[in-house]
């Protein structure tokens, strides 16, 4: 956990009633209750199709559902992204809510590879983007993010290693500003929704 994950959970316990024991919410609506505003930044990634994005700025106005995996993650990873398919399921996939994974991964996640990862989910014709980007990108993205990622078993060399990463969905208002982080495998749908419909655009 970051230093300033744990400055902004440690203000968010004092200012807020956590909604739920496996969700780090915050209060929307202040301006001290927010994680970090990215509206100053700007990073530019590839999705599935090869297709140039800049994250967050062409999701602007939108909500953003954000979370963190690799392809060949064998636990966590996979449930990351169920969570969020049964998010998605359950919003309805409104036109202001866009649905992103981001790989913490780019020197395997290709955007081949993150689109077959997507296909396997079911989620080939919908417009969740799934994105990478070169490791320097990356790398400050997740920094950015509170993403922590750390080789535990191995090198970037071997086709077998394990990464340790943090654990986490993310929710981003359409002004840029990042209020929630979860933990992305256990937090129950409900609470994830209720936060989401509190910084819709149109809520």
């Amino acid at each position: 956990m970051t230093a300033r994950f744990r400055s902004a959970l440690l203000a968010m316990l004092l200012a807020c009633t956590l909604t739920g024991l496996l969700a780090l919410t915050g209060c929307t609506g202040n301006e001290a209750d927010r994680i970090d505003d990215l509206s100053d930044a700007s990073f530019e990634l590839v999705n599935q199709d090869s297709t140039t994005v800049t994250f967050p700025d062409d999701f602007a106005g939108q909500a953003l559902v954000v979370g963190y995996i690799y392809t060949q993650c064998p636990d966590i990873c996979p449930m990351v992204t169920a969570n969020m398919r049964q998010l998605r399921d359950r919003v309805d996939a409104p036109d202001d809510v866009a649905f992103i994974t981001i790989t913490f991964d780019p020197r395997r996640d290709t955007p081949e590879r993150l689109r077959a990862y997507r296909e396997a989910y079911g989620l080939g014709d919908t417009d969740w983007q799934f994105l990478t980007g070169d490791p320097d990108t990356i790398s400050q993205l997740m920094e950015r993010l509170d993403v922590r990622v750390e080789l535990s078993r191995g090198s970037y060399d071997d086709d077998d290693y394990l990464i340790d990463h943090t654990d986490q969905i993310s929710l981003v208002d359409p002004q840029q500003r990042v209020l929630f982080h979860y933990g992305g495998s256990m937090t129950p749908v409900d609470i994830l929704a209720e936060d989401l419909a509190t910084i819709r655009p149109a809520s």
